[in-house]
């Protein structure tokens, strides 16, 4: 099993390589970085929120499965101390994510799920 786990990764580090090497080559205009400043506006601008409240993800600022975009979730709790996620890889987006809101939203199965996010990515549905 752990040949096989190592020979997975070999091939994961060489599809990433190959991207990566095409990142290289790829030119940025201005429409990106219209779309980056505009992420980045986006991510500082603070919202006060309170539990009850129906909010959504910001533009371009979605890291989560859930909710989908555009698909509206409820505040259940905001945290005086945020959690810092414990997320070790430097590299990972959610490495040192500061989780400070509960919220709720519904499944596909229409069951009803909570979870932990920076609401630096959320906005008023």
């Amino acid at each position: 099993m752990s040949n096989q786990q190592d020979v997975i990764a070999e091939l994961l580090n060489s599809v990433r390589e190959k991207d990566s090497d095409n990142e290289d080559k790829k030119s940025y205009g201005e429409e990106h970085l219209t779309q980056l400043r505009t992420a980045c506006d986006n991510f500082l601008r603070k919202e006060d929120f309170k539990v009850g409240q129906i909010v959504k993800w910001k533009k371009d600022l979605k890291n989560r499965k859930l909710p989908h975009k555009n698909q509206p979730a409820i505040v259940v709790r905001v945290l005086d101390e945020p959690i810092v996620s414990t997320e070790d890889e430097s590299s990972s987006p959610y490495f040192l994510e500061k989780l400070d809101i509960v919220l709720g939203v519904m499944s596909n199965e229409g069951t009803f799920l909570t979870f932990y996010y920076d609401s630096s990515r959320f906005e008023y549905y």
